[in-house]
This record gives structure tokens, C-alpha cells and sequence, in this order.
């Protein structure tokens, strides 16, 4: 689970009982155990099994693995949840549940289902910048599971602030742990990326529940639940969850690429602030400094120079890095777009014909967070 600290100020709690006539259909407190029973079969667990021996022996260690007697497996803990999606096998969960497990060749990633049957998934595709992926169960043949319950996934765009929820995970290894709660608000950025856009709720969710649904009372997955607010670790009353539309939008591409391909512009920067237009004697006090240039990228071949600075990207003005990232992901990699830059005295107009951000470096944590 993804923990954030942020700068908030004082807040009052009040507590506020709603009419359940008013949520999104007929629903009773009597409801829930029953509700609950039917929608949490479609939950699972993750968690690796590592080859001990494979590992050492990457790391130089293979002739000491019979001196010291280590074996050849072992279990290691919960790394977080997830949600199946259809009778494929397939499951949604946040990359950050499985990205050292897919960067570790002897990792084996394990799904645990509330029955307690247990499946070998592999990665079909990840997405850093959404913090999404989807991976597929397969039994011993092969084949997808039988008798899986996949959830159904419901329209996030119609979910309302106030509206009851229920989390479902496995919070510090505790399987199967169920929590309610209410949206608490929309459209939450919380400086995690470009695509910021998540569902804010109350409802209870810890390290472990990342990568688990978020459902509405109709039994619908709202979302998929991937950070909390927290000066501790653990919960503090603010979590935060994926629209789950976000994740539709995105599975087609990932079974057929493995990843979402993005353009890049290949530019390390900054965005300017008064103090750094003052430092460097800059005419403007706003828009993002180019601090170096990849070789060879799309800004580089267009023959952007480092100081200069973008404030503007195909018509629209750009304040901020996360506006320039925001521009670029409505486009194509195959696509053209028109840059505005001021370099010293002089506005120039650039064209950059655009490229797939190299897939060897899109999962380089340091990289993709740095390089735009």
C-alpha cells in the first residue's frame, strides 16, 4: 500500500447518518452480510514463492546452497490484493503489488482465491504511470481456473460523494478483511502522477488491501484501491482508489502490448518558480525549464537546447511538468505535436515528431519518474 504525507490543515470530523433510500439501489444494514458473502469470492490474495537456490546462484552464491542447506522454495508474505475480472483468469491489481516480483526471474507470483485454491498468474501487462496491471491465472494444464466468481465492473463516473462502499483485501496478510465506509470525494490528486484522478473513501484500508476492489452496494467494483493518507503506515480515515474506468479503458491495451504505449519527449525538467527565473535571469516565471536532453529523443532531435523553457504544447499553455505529461498522453506515439519554447529573448515554435517511451525504461522507477 502506498503511503502519502500530505500538508493538510485542521479538519472538523462530523458524522452524518444518510438515508439509505438515497444510495445507488435498495439497500438495508440487514443487507450486508449477505451482499458481502456473494461479492468477496471475486477478491483474491497475492503473494510470490521465490527459488532460493535460483536466486543465489544469480548472485554469484550457488556453491554454498548445499553447504548451508538452504532450500529450494520458500512462501514469502502477502504482497497485496486483487480483483478477477472475468472467467479468463484475468486479475486487476496495482503494478506496485508486482513490480519486483516481475523484475525478479526467480519469483513465482501466487493468487490465493477465497476458497483457498491457489494459482500460479503471470504479468500480462503493467502500467507505472496509472499504477495499474492486470495479470492471468492458469491451473497446472495451463488453463484458466474453474468455478472463479468474477466481479462485475461498474460505470465510476456515476459514483457519488457520500455514496456507501465496501473494501475488500488483505491488510498486513489478513485475508479476506472487509471494511465500509462512504466516498469521501472525486477527482483527489494527490501529486502521484499525470494521471491523478482517484476516488477518495474512509472505508479502512491498509498495507495489503492495495491492488483489492472497491465495491458500490449493488456489488459493482468501483475501483481498485491503491493508497492511503497516513503519518503512520497505516490508516489514518483518507484512503484512495483507481476508478475502475480508468482500468477498462486501459486492459485491451495491455493484453495486446503488455504495456500502455506513451509518447515521450525525452527532456529532464523543471517547472520555473519565481526564484529560479531570478536565479538564472529568466524573462519568465512560469512555464518548465528543459534541465538536459536524452540523446536522440524527440526533443533532442527537434534541437531543443537545455534552459530552454516550454510554456506552451500544441495551443495549450503549460505551467507545470504534470500539464506538459497530461498533453502527451492524449497523444500517440506515431503522432506529431507543436511545441511554444522561449530561449533567452526569442519564442521558438518546434515541431517533435513523437516516439514510444522505450519500454527498457518505462519500468525503471528512477527513470520514468524523472524524464518526461
Amino acid at each position: 500500500m502506498r503511503t502519502y504525507h500530505l500538508l493538510l490543515s485542521a479538519m472538523s470530523v462530523f458524522y452524518i447518518t444518510l438515508p439509505l433510500q438515497a444510495q445507488a439501489g435498495p439497500f438495508t444494514p440487514t443487507d450486508l452480510p449477505d451482499l458481502v458473502e456473494k461479492i468477496t469470492p471475486s477478491a483474491v490474495h497475492i503473494s510470490t514463492k521465490v527459488n532460493q537456490r535460483a536466486a543465489l546462484k544469480m548472485q554469484g552464491w550457488g556453491e554454498y546452497l548445499q553447504f548451508f542447506g538452504i532450500p529450494e522454495d520458500q512462501q514469502t508474505g502477502s504482497l497485496g490484493s486483487g480483483v478477477i475480472i472475468d472467467l479468463e483468469g484475468y486479475v486487476l491489481t496495482n503494478n506496485h503489488v508486482v513490480e519486483e516480483a516481475a523484475e525478479n526471474q526467480a519469483a513465482e507470483i501466487i493468487v490465493t482465491l477465497k476458497d483457498k485454491r491457489q494459482f500460479g498468474a503471470r504479468i500480462v501487462g503493467r502500467d507505472p504511470k496509472t499504477d495499474l496491471a492486470l495479470l492471468q491465472l492458469k491451473d497446472k494444464n495451463g488453463k484458466p481456473p474453474v468455478m472463479v466468481l468474477p466481479a462485475k465492473l461498474a460505470d465510476s463516473e456515476k459514483v457519488r460523494i457520500g455514496e456507501p462502499v465496501i473494501a475488500i483485501g488483505n491488510p498486513f496478510g489478513l485475508d479476506y478483511s472487509v471494511s465500509a465506509g462512504i466516498i469521501s470525494s472525486k477527482n483527489r490528486n494527490i501529486g502521484q502522477g499525470p494521471f491523478d484522478n482517484f476516488l477518495q473513501t474512509d472505508a479502512a484500508i491498509n498495507p495489503g488491501n492495495s491492488g483489492g476492489p472497491l465495491f458500490n452496494t449493488k456489488g459493482e467494483v468501483i475501483g481498485i484501491n491503491s493508497s492511503i493518507f497516513s503519518r503512520t503506515g497505516q490508516f489514518g480515515g483518507i484512503g484512495f482508489a483507481i476508478p475502475i474506468n480508468a482500468a477498462k479503458d486501459l486492459i485491451p491495451t495491455l493484453k495486446k502490448y503488455g504495456r500502455v504505449p506513451r509518447p515521450w519527449l525525452g527532456i529532464v525538467s523543471r517547472r520555473v518558480t519565481g526564484q529560479i527565473a531570478y536565479a538564472y535571469g529568466l524573462e519568465r516565471e512560469n512555464g518548465v525549464i528543459v534541465v538536459n536532453l536524452v540523446q536522440n529523443a524527440p526533443a533532442f532531435n527537434a534541437e531543443l537546447q537545455p534552459g530552454d523553457i516550454i510554456f506552451e504544447f500544441n495551443g495549450k499553455k503549460i505551467l507545470e511538468q504534470v500539464e506538459l505529461e497530461r498533453g502527451l498522453a492524449g497523444l500517440k506515439p506515431t503522432d506529431t505535436a507543436q511545441i511554444t519554447v522561449q530561449r533567452g529573448t526569442k519564442t521558438l515554435k518546434k515541431t517533435l515528431k513523437l516516439e514510444e517511451f522505450p519500454p527498457q525504461l518505462s519500468h525503471s522507477k528512477d527513470i520514468r519518474e524523472g524524464v518526461i
